[in-house]
């Protein structure tokens, strides 16, 4: 069998931009070169204890920090199966994670659960130990149909499941970006490294990958522990041209930072998703901002579904304000229908489930056959997302799922609701949820923040009401208000819907 096309392309080019800037952070770069050395020797110590082909690694970190790209890139050379947790305060589950990804070893660099069924690693010992090896190639031992990642979703639902990837899906990601490296038997041919990429979400996540991909065209990434928008905004001038990826709470805290409302510059790049972004937001920042814009739409289970290109941004801005409200058209080699209950395609214009296929899929949810086989038929996976394609193609997202309300037995979906209150201009940011009704079944909560230098105000939250009622209908008016400094937020950037039904709970102020 052949080794894993991903990792050996990953491996070539380290090799082939060897002079050029890798990775920073924390005040330190390595160039390519370098890293490579540093990946060598990570491997070896990794392999003397006992991890290889198959076996399961674990590494938990406290935060975002270039170590976790480092090993990420090692597991991967001796095709490790992994596991990678960044944690933040709304981090649970962990315990769990560790006993269902079935480590061999778990590195970390902060307290763990106690993990009687693995050998555990703090990292500092473990790049000490690195350190005093020789820097010693090692072959790609990866192999394309193993699994390569066995990543954790939220779990803001229920228990958190891993969903297990191979390294040929890997690879199918990476071409459905269509890549910049030079094609096979043309690797004298160097092209230009891209802007650097600054990296300010999670590394266990999407981040993660668009470090690998950022290596792999020769460009350089830089690693911010945290996001904050002045630093941010610093590190952007210093370094830029920059591209980054952006979750829309982000784009907001830029947006409503007097420091960086203005533009940032430095800043060329914006990929933004994970989570639904409010159109009249984004509108607001493209036309501040300039530069460079593009969404992507999926999941860990299939990684890009759409993209909204940066034409279709430009596009907007200068007549077709709708494409805002879209995630774009199908990534290539996707294939994206929208579907009824009973699983038939529905024609443009009809809400349904967004069901989609392709080569970047998941094998499936790590030991949990039963959920495997309701996710995905026929070599298709049910994301749960509602939503409709319109005339051109473009998909646009309704709901989850999950997330619409029944009133009076009519759907009621939150994203237009949401997206109707913050045209007010005293609303920042909006969360809608359903709780029970005595008359209606479910009844429309809606969860507001107020913008900057706003207070919250009965009045405010009444013409809010009143534009949903106006631009949807009576059955989208919220019926009960909250008044929120912020909302809470999954570590995927999404409002944390679980924890605002429970706040909903509790009275609320009728509208």
């Amino acid at each position: 069998m052949a080794a894993a096309r991903y990792v050996t392309g990953l491996v070539g080019a380290l090799e082939r931009y060897a002079g050029r800037p890798a990775l920073g952070g924390g005040g330190r770069l390595l160039d390519h070169s370098g890293l490579l050395e540093l990946v060598y020797r990570l491997a070896g110590e990794l392999s003397d204890r006992g991890v290889g082909r198959g076996a399961g690694l674990a590494c938990v970190f406290g935060g975002n920090r270039p170590e976790v790209v480092q090993v990420r890139l090692a597991a991967h050379l001796l095709g490790a199966r992994l596991t990678q947790v960044v944690t933040d305060r709304s981090t649970y589950g962990l315990d769990f994670i560790l006993r269902d990804c079935r480590p061999r070893l778990v590195v970390h660099d902060i307290a763990v659960p106690q993990t009687p069924w693995a050998a555990r690693l703090g990292l500092d010992e473990l790049l000490a130990a690195a350190a005093r090896r020789p820097a010693e190639p090692l072959p790609v031992a990866a192999r394309e149909d193993d699994i390569a990642r066995v990543a954790y979703t939220s779990g803001t639902t229920g228990t958190p499941k891993g969903v297990a990837s191979t390294f040929r899906a890997l690879a199918a990601r990476t071409d459905g970006r269509a890549g910049r490296e030079a094609p096979e038997g043309r690797r004298g041919r160097e092209l230009p490294p891209p802007p650097t990429y600054v990296s300010v979400t999670s590394l266990a996540q999407r981040a993660g990958g668009r470090c690998l991909e950022q290596l792999r065209s020769g460009g350089r990434t830089e690693v911010l522990g945290a996001f904050e928008p002045r630093e941010f905004a610093a590190v952007c001038r210093r370094l830029g041209p920059v591209a980054t990826y952006l979750m829309p709470g982000m784009v907001y805290r830029l947006l409503d930072d007097p420091a960086t409302a203005g533009g940032i510059p430095g800043l060329g790049v914006v990929s933004y998703g994970a989570a639904p972004i409010l159109p009249e937001r984004l509108r607001e920042a493209v036309t501040r901002w300039g530069g460079r814009w593009q969404q992507g739409y999926g999941m860990n289970e299939s990684a890009v579904i759409c993209r909204l290109t940066a034409g279709d941004h430009e596009a907007a801005v200068a007549g077709r304000p709708g494409l805002l409200a879209s995630v774009g058209r199908p990534a290539p080699g996707v294939e994206v229908e929208v579907r009824d209950p009973a699983g038939r395609p529905l024609p443009a214009g009809s809400t349904g489930e967004v069901w989609t296929r392709s080569a970047a899929m998941m094998t499936g949810y790590w030991g949990r056959p039963d959920l495997t086989a309701a996710a995905i038929r026929d070599g298709w996976l049910r994301t749960g997302d509602l939503g409709h394609l319109d005339a051109d193609g473009y998909l646009h997202l309704d709901d989850r799922l999950a997330d619409a309300v029944l009133v009076d037995g009519d759907n009621v979906y939150c994203l237009p609701v949401e997206a109707a209150l913050t045209r007010h201009p005293a609303i920042a940011r909006a969360a809608v949820v359903g709780r029970p009704s005595a008359t209606t079944g479910e009844e429309v909560c809606a969860f507001l923040v107020p913008a900057p230098g706003r207070a919250p105000a009965p009045a405010t939250a009444a013409e809010a009401c009143a534009l949903v009622e106006e631009t949807l209908s009576p059955a989208h008016r919220p019926t009960a208000v909250f008044w929120r400094a912020d909302l809470p937020l999954t570590p995927q950037g999404k409002p944390d819907k679980s924890l605002l039904r429970a706040e909903a709970g509790f009275t609320g102020e009728s509208r």
